[in-house]
């Protein structure tokens, strides 16, 4: 069965359509017109955006053949709340979700319980006994919702909701399985305002951290984060880094070529590499979603 995914990053909706051999047989990105984290002027302006994205999304779908009524859909970090802290596993489970719900209220005391929540163990080391640091991951469910509204005005029904920095892993694990083997990863989203990294062992989550860029210089956040890695993880140093992302991924790419020539350095291409004149990297999210659902 053929399955459609569509990726909200920002002001820019990406669309990609696998077919029941999991090919890519459709691909495109339309300007949204708004921008997914400006979450006043999408509460106030609702249903006026609605209409607009249904007419936008049919006209970029007006050719396909297939109808598809249900999506999975991919969100960026930017749209979710994200922190590491520490946490004592040695407790039971319920005692070690309320401290999740507890950290969550310090940041949103007033609307805590309106957020959908998972977490990852880090299986770092440095912690004594059974304290170990957990990445939070919580989306507020209006977001969630609003997306319900403007996927329901085309008639397509919600599948799965994802996030984009963790979902990649899956894209890598099938383009690029000889570069891994057993190796620590370092993967690296570049977006237009944002750089998240992830640092990956064995197919886990090691270390998370994510640099809001602004006017700062993408180079000096690359260092920076750099320069933790060797202090923090010697042991787990990367073998290779994996770069997905909007225009910026270039000028991140030949950064490490620059500083860590040693270092295998790969621009993630979910399409085989058919076309070099385009940065393709910026699917991978939304391939790696895809993948997911046929596994």
């Amino acid at each position: 069965m053929d399955t459609l995914n569509l990726g909200f990053s920002e002001n820019v909706l990406r669309i990609l359509r696998l077919n029941n051999s999991a090919e890519i047989v459709f691909k495109d990105e339309i300007d949204l017109g708004f921008n997914m984290n400006d979450e006043e002027y999408l509460r106030k302006n609702r249903d006026e955006l609605v209409f607009s994205f249904t007419e936008k999304l049919s006209d970029v779908l007006k050719y396909e053949t297939l109808e598809i009524n249900e999506a999975s859909i991919l969100i960026d970090t930017s749209q979710t709340f994200l922190n590491i802290f520490p946490l004592d596993f040695q407790e039971d489970q319920g005692s070690i979700n309320s401290h999740i719900l507890w950290e969550l209220s310090n940041y949103f005391p007033d609307n805590y319980k309106e957020f959908n929540i998972k977490y990852y163990r880090l299986n770092n080391k440095y912690l004594s006994g059974g304290i170990d640091e957990v990445l939070l991951i919580a989306v507020d469910k209006n977001k969630i919702e609003f997306i319900k509204n403007l996927c329901n005005g085309s008639g397509i029904k919600i599948k799965s909701v994802d996030i984009d920095q963790f979902v990649v892993e899956r894209c890598i694990k099938e383009i690029y399985q000889a570069e891994l083997n057993d190796k620590t990863v370092l993967l690296v989203g570049c977006k237009n305002s944002r750089l998240d990294f992830s640092l990956i062992k064995d197919g886990k989550i090691k270390y998370y951290d994510y640099e809001n860029a602004g006017t700062t210089n993408f180079k000096t956040l690359l260092a920076k984060q750099m320069n933790f890695f060797n202090s923090m993880f010697n042991e787990d140093n990367a073998g290779t880094i994996f770069l997905y992302g909007d225009r910026n991924s270039e000028v991140v790419k030949n950064f490490f070529n620059e500083e860590f020539e040693k270092l295998p350095v790969i621009l993630i291409d979910p399409f085989d590499k058919t076309n070099r004149d385009e940065n393709l990297s910026k699917y991978s999210p939304l391939y790696g979603l895809a993948l997911k659902n046929f596994d």
